[in-house]
């Protein structure tokens, strides 16, 4: 099971219930993560960050019909993230198999929520004079997950983190 806290942004753009987040404190960190709604370009774009490693994903230009079905697309574009971050298949299909199912609560980490406004400014600055069409979504994340290192994470990058994570286990 994701566990995905919506800042209230995304609560308004969401047709789901919203969960009380106590009840989810069992689920493992790796299986949860924070979610904000922002806008670049005039378009609005979904930034989605795991609680546990950092890893994170920017959606660029998300339409109504997406927001009703945003697990699924949450989920497509993790194996999209997965595969471009060269993450080895057998944890990749280990964290998929968990988004099968999907609970949004309120938000419930300010440090984590202090590194999605960090992506924030880097996507802006990524952005920054390009059309939407021009804009190079593979590109951005990787860079934000490869080659932008946290204080939070003790200057460590999101995807050694998430590698590291798993061998730890």
């Amino acid at each position: 099971m994701f566990v995905i806290g919506a800042t209230k942004k995304l609560q308004n753009e969401l047709t789901k219930p919203i969960e009380d987040v106590e009840e989810y404190n069992e689920v493992p960190e790796i299986y949860q993560w924070h979610a904000n709604i922002v806008t670049l370009n005039r378009r609005k774009c979904l930034i989605l960050m795991n609680n546990a490693t950092g890893l994170n994903l920017t959606l660029f230009g998300l339409r109504k019909q997406q927001f009703e079905h945003l697990d699924s697309v949450i989920k497509g574009s993790l194996k999209q993230l997965f595969q471009l971050l060269d993450i080895e298949k057998e944890v990749a299909d280990k964290v998929l198999d968990k988004a099968d199912e999907v609970v949004f609560t309120k938000t419930k980490s300010r440090k984590v929520l202090g590194m999605m406004k960090e992506i924030k400014f880097f996507a802006e600055d990524s952005v920054q004079g390009q059309t939407y069409e021009e804009i190079d979504a593979a590109k951005i994340n990787e860079s934000s997950n490869k080659d932008l290192p946290f204080l939070n994470l003790e200057h460590t990058f999101p995807h050694k983190a998430f590698i590291n994570y798993f061998k730890e286990q």
